[in-house]
């Protein structure tokens, strides 16, 4: 796995209407200043990736478009950085995950520390993982 590119493919992003909803509807949540983690979880099935991910910024707390691209950009940039310790965790425990991270502060935060509490948001999502199984 470490041998492969460190980028964020098109078959790794959650897109589809239908998984959104049923995320929203019956996901499990996870909180983690400035993020809030919806996911479910289920079986590995013969897809090309274990899990997809959706990012979400508030038009509510950002009016400006720019403003909200850019931190979506600032958020898929710190999960592609820090994916392969929750990829080795799935793949170990022969499962995938669908999830979406929203961002929850009411102000941008520096790349830095938007980078350092994805990672231990993710190693907050492994452990709850790790427990569930």
């Amino acid at each position: 796995m470490l041998s492969e590119k460190n980028t964020l493919k098109k078959t790794e992003r959650l897109k589809s209407r239908k998984l959104i909803e049923s995320l929203f509807a019956d996901g499990t949540a996870i909180s983690h200043f400035p993020f809030k983690l919806i996911y479910k979880t289920g079986e590995l099935n013969d897809s090309e990736t274990n899990s997809k991910i959706a990012v979400s910024v508030s038009k509510r707390n950002f009016k400006r478009a720019v403003d909200r691209n850019y931190i979506k950009r600032k958020l898929k940039e710190s999960f592609r950085k820090n994916k392969f310790s929750l990829y080795e965790s799935l793949q170990k425990n022969n499962q995938n995950a669908y999830f979406i991270v929203i961002y929850i502060a009411k102000e941008d935060m520096a790349y830095q520390d938007i980078e350092k509490e994805m990672k231990l948001l993710l190693n907050k999502f492994i452990k709850r993982l790790e427990s569930d199984k």
